[in-house]
This record gives C-alpha cells, structure tokens and sequence, in this order.
C-alpha cells in the first residue's frame, strides 16, 4: 500500500495469568480502514515477536468506536503468550498487506510469579496489565422505599478518575433498587473496563432531547452533572428542563484556578475578556466562568468531593459532601517479594507509585515528586517510581531526562482494577503537593487506593492532609515539595516502627472513612429531600 492504512482497534478485558506459567491471552478487534482484507495483528516485546496472528477472520461487529469511510476490514484476534516475572512492555501491532506493520499501542504486562505456597490463597492472581482478588462480597443494601431514575451526565469517558466515582455511586445505587444511566460524550462501550457494572451507559447523542432511556420509555427524575465543563453544563440543562427533572451539579475541584492556570491568566483577567474570545479559550472541555456561575444558580442542589468546595456553592443552595471510597481489591495485600527481585529490586530499595496524570495545574507538583527522586538517588537512597497515567504537558527542563533511570512509567492503564496488585509494589506512597488554590478544594482521587492498599503515605497539609492525624495516620508535611518529599522517605526508611505504624493506620483510616456504600446511601438520602415522593 502506498499509504499508511488508518486502523482502528479495541481490546476486550484480558484474562487471568495462570501461575506459574504466566500464561496470558489478549483478545479484541481491529479494522482497516480502506483495506480490501482483513488486517493481521501481532505482539512484541522488543524485537521479539510474542504472538502473532498471520490468519485472520473477517468479522463485521462489533463496529469501530467513530465513523470511519467504506471500506473497512475488521477481524477479531485472538492472542497468547508467556513472559518471565517482570514489568514488560509489549507493542501492538498491525498489518494490512502481511509485510509493513504499524504501532497500535503499547500496553505494559506485570507478570507476577506464583506465590509461595503458605499465601497462594491470600495472593492476587497477575494478569495483563495488573490483576485483581476476587472481593468480599458485603451484605446487600436496604431497598430504596422509592426508587428514582438518575441520569449522571460525565463530562469524558468511562476511563477517567471521575468516572470511577460515578461507576461506585450507580452501582451501589442500582444495588439500592435505583434505576441508573451513566451519559458520555462518546464511546460509551468503555464502560466495559469496569468491573460488571450494573448501570447503562450511553452516549449524550443516544439521551435526545429527554433522555426517555429508562423503563418504560420514561425519563429521569434526577440529572446529576459531573462537573461544571461546558459540554456536561450545555447537556444536563436541556435534558433537565425537558425532562422537568431535578438538577444537581457535583463539584470535584476548583474550575476557577484550573481554567487560570490552564490560560496563563488571573481570574480577574478572565472576567474582563469579551465574551467571543472566552467562548474561544474555554471550549467545551473545561468550565465557563461566567456561565458555571450560572448553573450553579440554576441547580436545584449540589454535591461536593471535599468540604472546601461548598465555599464555591451559591448561598442557601443545598450542598452535600459525597467523599470518595475505595473498592475491596484495593486493601492490603501481600508484598510481591518475588516480583522485586525479577525487577532487581531489593529490600534497600525504595519503591514509590503514583498512578496519576500530568497536567499543566498539577506540573510543578509533579516536578516536585520527580525532583525528589532524583535526588535521594543522588544521595545514596536507591528509589524507583513506578508510575501510570497520561502526560499532557512535559516536566520542566531537562527533569524528564534526569529522572528517567529511576522511572518506570506504565502509561495509562484503562482498567483501573489493574492497578491494584501494582500498588502492592511500593513501600511509601507520595502525594506532591502545598496549600493553595488548587489543592485545597480537590481531593486526589489516588488518596483513598494509597491509603487502602497499607503503606506509608506522605501528603502536604492540604484537602485531606488537613484531616488526618500526621505520626497516627499518614506522615504530613507542611509543603510537600521536593525537599520535604525526600526527607520524609529517608525518614520512613531509617525507622520501620514508624513506617509500620503509619501503614497500619493508614489501612485503618481507609476502612473508617472510604466507603463506596455509605457515600451511596448519603446521595440517594439527599435526592430524597429535593425530589418528591413519586405517586
């Protein structure tokens, strides 16, 4: 072909390793876009080839995720493989003519060894990209007296750290006899990457005008926006208005100081830009000043991620705080021993993990943490970060470079229950981070896994900082920057009794304050005193 073919693909959830092998298989799909056959998809590690699957079997579903112009070859493969314990990274690849390969995507295989005997029952079992235990399963919840139609209205994809909260609150909610629909901008079939849900998810194009997608063709009594960007504000305005539904608006962090920062403009500045070039620099993704301001008047309720954010909340409006939970898999689990000494990584070595994005409002954060690791390295304190996320800005300078031998950066990981055997990795975990604008009213999605999963956590005195017991439940700092972030790891590796206390409480503090059911149980009981009771 004298062009690159344009691909598309899809993968399914990959199964289980089976220990000890390792044994791994990747299914999913792929098209070729203007190809007159079927592509044929490979896998390496390296230069080595894996798998691969030179047959392939022209299929016509499941479709790809956009439109795309005719013709299009699509097939669904099938592939397998074993890797030695490590953290691998494979690259997927595919061909239309058998001869010119194209990348797809790289993905990053944690392929745990079998555990010793004496804890196979307590181990997690490894899969492609992390792995999970099977969880406790709780009791079910109490039926709701009057069960409600909520739409929840999310502002991006089922892959995002957002969509992880909603995912829990319409679960436990569906457990409660609630009928939820999760709405998305696009490619509503990711909310295949979470585990079993129990809501539906669609796109805002599938919704109309009234979103009538709930039994019997009715419509929602709640809209519930998360957050305040402008495609959800646009959305969530016309389906509760045709709908005559309830409107609340869910707040997650400061818009105000991230559309600041993101523009490189004050707040003031942003108030005295003419209304045309505004529409211009805010677009749809992030949260019009001026007409946030607006919605929130227009809500008939709201919801907060942290207390700081009912500040933000017009006055007398009704504000309920939602803190996030935890799911079971994130709880303490054994350390991989075996795994660290696959990685050439021994009891000296200190282990951190981040799973996280980089962005321009949280960059010189993260240059913090980045700083740090380079320098207890410089300073005779062997560390390695592991770390998953997407980067949409680079760190300043040369940082990358300086910090890339003792980084392991695993990209970003779709399935969020992957993470957590990953996490079982690290000996300290590390939120970068100082009072200010945009720490104070946000709460990192990451804290409650960190704390969950019992190891040392170290975070500024900022959000949740501000509300754990430092020595008892978390090692806090007043500024959580580079020098700080250092000193606290020397610190913890120096005095085990102390790491071992501060594990342990960090533990016992995820068990008492994150809690998906219970946060579930204070929405619906807040939907109850602003709806009516249905006839």
């Amino acid at each position: 072909m004298s062009e690159t073919p344009a691909f598309q693909h899809g993968l399914d959830s990959p199964s289980p390793f089976q220990a000890p092998a390792n044994a791994w298989r990747l299914q999913g799909w792929c098209s070729a876009v203007g190809a007159s056959r079927p592509p044929a998809v490979r896998l390496l590690c390296g230069e080595r080839i894996v798998a691969g699957q030179t047959t392939a079997q022209e299929i016509h579903s499941p479709p790809p995720p956009c439109e795309a112009p005719a013709p299009v070859a699509t097939c669904r493969f099938t592939l397998a493989g074993s890797l030695p314990p490590g953290i691998h990274e494979l690259r997927l690849e595919a061909s239309a003519d058998g001869s010119s390969w194209y990348p797809l995507r790289r993905l990053h295989l944690a392929a745990f060894p079998p555990p010793p005997a004496h804890i196979q029952d307590q181990a997690p079992a490894a899969t492609l990209l992390g792995g999970r235990r099977p969880p406790e399963q709780p009791p079910p919840p109490p039926r709701a007296p009057h069960p409600r139609r909520i739409l929840f209205a999310l502002y991006g994809d089922m892959t995002g750290n957002s969509a992880l909260h909603v995912a829990a609150l319409a679960d436990s909610l569906v457990a409660r006899g609630h009928e939820c629909i999760v709405a998305v901008p696009r490619c509503a079939e990711l909310a295949g990457t979470h585990r079993d849900p129990r809501f539906r998810c669609v796109t805002y194009a599938d919704c109309g005008e009234r979103a009538a997608l709930f039994a019997g063709g009715a419509c929602p009594d709640i809209v519930h926006a998360w957050t305040t960007a402008e495609r959800v504000r646009r959305f969530a305005t016309t389906v509760a208005a045709a709908a005559h539904a309830k409107l609340l608006v869910h707040l997650e962090d400061n818009e105000a100081a991230i559309l600041a920062s993101e523009l490189g403009l004050s707040e003031a500045e942003l108030d005295t830009l003419p209304a045309a070039e505004l529409e211009r620099r805010v677009g749809e993704d992030r949260s019009h000043p001026r007409r946030r301001r607006e919605f929130l008047a227009r809500a008939d309720a709201c919801t907060v991620i942290v207390d700081r954010l009912a500040e933000l909340v017009p006055p007398g409006k009704p504000v309920r705080l939602i803190p996030p939970g935890v799911a079971p898999e994130f709880f303490p689990r054994p350390r991989p021993a075996a795994l660290r000494t696959a990685l050439g990584l021994g009891d000296n070595h200190t282990i951190l993990f981040y799973h996280g994005n980089l962005h321009p409002t949280n960059r010189a954060d993260m240059a913090e943490l980045h700083e740090a690791l380079v320098a207890l390295n410089a300073a005779g304190t062997p560390t390695t970060l592991i770390r998953t996320g997407r980067d949409f800005c680079p760190l300043p300078g040369d940082l990358a470079q300086r910090a890339a031998p003792h980084l392991v950066a695993l990209g970003h990981i779709a399935r969020h229950d992957h993470i957590a055997p990953l996490l079982a990795l690290a000996d300290i975990f590390v939120q970068p981070g100082a009072p200010d604008s945009f720490n104070n009213y946000r709460f990192p999605s990451k804290l409650p896994e960190f704390f969950a999963s019992g190891r040392p956590v170290v975070l500024p005195r900022s959000n949740l900082g501000t509300r754990v017991r430092h020595g008892v439940d978390a090692f806090v700092l007043d500024r959580a920057d580079a020098a700080g972030i250092a000193a606290a790891v020397r610190t913890l590796r120096a005095d085990p009794a102390l790491a071992s206390r501060l594990a342990a409480g960090a533990a016992a503090f995820a068990r008492e304050h994150f809690s998906w059911d219970r946060s579930a149980e204070s929405l619906a009981t807040f939907y109850g005193t602003i709806t009516a009771v249905p006839d």
